[in-house]
This record gives structure tokens, C-alpha cells and sequence, in this order.
């Protein structure tokens, strides 16, 4: 009788290769080919970008105007948590401007540090959400 060691039934080579396409797909470009979405170009992604940066800046000015409208003493304590990211928002709106420029050898660097700056914001944008939420009156 054989013991299995591994929960996966699947044998140890086959993930292996099926792990390195899945890898090599992800290396690859916006849109990966098995999926068979169209392919983003880079201007898309430029646009999409803007489009992302421009929600989170319209997210920050209604949370902004909230803030304002409740009257709250104590606006400063979030005030600084708003410029810092709009601050990050500028340097993202900024970053885009060169995305299209980009050379291919760099671009999966500069593809991955936009969405990981995109990622970081959105994260930071729905925390000073849920704060605000808890502490301002409806």
C-alpha cells in the first residue's frame, strides 16, 4: 500500500509546470492570453490609471466636505492623513505621465510599482474612510 505525503493528487511534476505557466503568464502582458481578453495597451493602462487616480481624488474631496459639513472639532487629526495621500496621488498622476515613455525592458518594473502605489493609496483612502465613518455623525 502507497502512502500519500501530498494532500494534492495531482503529481508533483505536472504542478511544477503548471505553476512556472502560470508564472509566465503573469510576467507577461496586462492581459494574459489564456484568459482570452483582449490585450490592454499601454495607453489603456495609462487611462485606466487616471481614471483610478481621479475616483480617489473625488473619494478624498467627499470625504473632505463630510468632514467640513459635521462641524467636527477635531478636522486636523484627518486633515493630515488627507494630504499625504494627495500627495501620493500627485506623485502617481506624475508617474503616469512617464508610463507610456517607458521602455520595455523597464516596463514590468514600472507596471508593478503603479499598482502597487495604486494598491497602497486605495488601502489608505477606504481606512480613512472607516475612521472618519466611526467618528462623524450621519
Amino acid at each position: 500500500m502507497q502512502k500519500k505525503t501530498e494532500k494534492n493528487s495531482e503529481p508533483k511534476k505536472t504542478r511544477g509546470r503548471r505553476a512556472a505557466a502560470a508564472q509566465k503568464g503573469r510576467d507577461k502582458a496586462l492581459c494574459p492570453e489564456e484568459l482570452n481578453m483582449p490585450q490592454q495597451s499601454r495607453e489603456e493602462y495609462v487611462a485606466s490609471v487616471l481614471e483610478q487616480i481621479d475616483a480617489f481624488e473625488e473619494k478624498l474631496a467627499d470625504l473632505e466636505s463630510d468632514m467640513e459639513s459635521a462641524g467636527w472639532d477635531s478636522v486636523g487629526d484627518y486633515r493630515g492623513q488627507l494630504d499625504d495621500i494627495r500627495v501620493r496621488l500627485k506623485g502617481a498622476r506624475a508617474k503616469s505621465e512617464e508610463l507610456e515613455a517607458t521602455a520595455d525592458s523597464a516596463w514590468p518594473s514600472v507596471y508593478e510599482e503603479m499598482e502597487e502605489t495604486l494598491l497602497e493609496v486605495a488601502g489608505r483612502v477606504e481606512d480613512l474612510a472607516l475612521e472618519l465613518g466611526r467618528v462623524t455623525p450621519e
